[in-house]
């Protein structure tokens, strides 16, 4: 299934409408296009909307101006995003690009897991919409044509859990030196877990990937896929794009994935034990 795929289900899904299904697919032309590119550009009508519910929503911890900087950001330990740099983590697009629309508006929607930035699916769809648009205006970088087209992630053939899958990944988590931030078992405790700042000199941690509640852009094999794919914009988790196939890139994600999901351990065996 694609990406453009999966996103069109998920806002078909925010929206409160349903869509044929047959199998595991469902129509990928479309609609679906629409949802991960850009949208036009705003009407003064719906920056003014947006500001009026950014106001409210957002600005107590992400600032009036988009810089991270509101009244309770200080009291926060992971830090809001300061909108005016157009560095964004979660994303479905190429290392170092800017987010879709659509990511945005996801990630307001769901929020990030284990952190402050909880979930506004309770507020009118349109009124993400329009906060999204606003929260554009805080970074030159949306206003900048050379930005665009952005490379939109495909994830192409997925690859199903297995044993083999699980030991290939095992042996590519050792080999990326993966270890050497998350442990040997994913754990988040590796030698480097307690150096670790982002590109805004802020103290983060790894995700301890065998703990459900630590993973906070993930819900899925196909997300953690999409993250290696992509990285983490201004953290030093880093896109595999380049360096890994896409099969190694989905042999790594189900391991991952297995880490913290217990009942795709087969044969007795937890994904650590079928290579060293």
């Amino acid at each position: 299934m694609t990406l453009q795929a999966l996103t069109l289900t998920a806002a078909i899904g925010i929206a409160g409408l349903s869509v044929p299904r047959l199998g595991n697919s469902i129509p990928t032309s479309g609609p679906a296009d629409a949802v991960t590119l850009q949208t036009p550009p705003a009407t003064a009508e719906t920056l003014e909307r947006g500001k009026r519910m950014f106001t409210v929503a957002c600005a107590p911890c992400h600032g009036t101006d988009g810089r991270g900087d509101g009244p309770i950001a200080s009291n926060l330990q992971m830090k809001p995003r300061d909108f005016t740099r157009g560095i964004y983590l979660n994303r479905s697009t190429a290392s170092g690009e800017l987010p879709t629309d659509y990511d945005l508006y996801h990630t307001i929607t769901t929020g990030l897991h284990d952190t402050p930035m909880p979930s506004f699916a309770q507020m009118r769809p349109e009124d993400r919409w329009d906060i999204v648009q606003y929260i554009k205006t805080f970074s030159p970088r949306f206003a900048d044509s050379t930005e665009f087209p952005l490379d939109v992630l495909n994830v192409g053939i997925e690859v199903l859990p297995s044993p083999e899958s699980f030991a290939r990944g095992r042996a590519l988590y050792l080999q990326m030196q993966c270890a050497n931030c998350h442990g040997v078992n994913g754990e988040g405790n590796g030698p480097a877990a307690e150096t670790l700042t982002d590109d805004f000199h802020n103290r983060i941690r790894p995700t301890d990937l065998t703990n459900p509640s630590d993973y906070k852009f993930a819900r899925s094999a196909v997300d953690v896929f999409r993250i290696f794919s992509t990285g983490l914009n201004g953290t030093p988790m880093p896109s595999f794009a380049q360096s890994l196939s896409d099969t190694d890139r989905w042999h790594l994600a189900n391991y991952v994935w297995a880490l913290q999901n217990t009942d795709q351990y087969m044969d007795n065996q937890t994904p650590a034990s079928f290579s060293k």
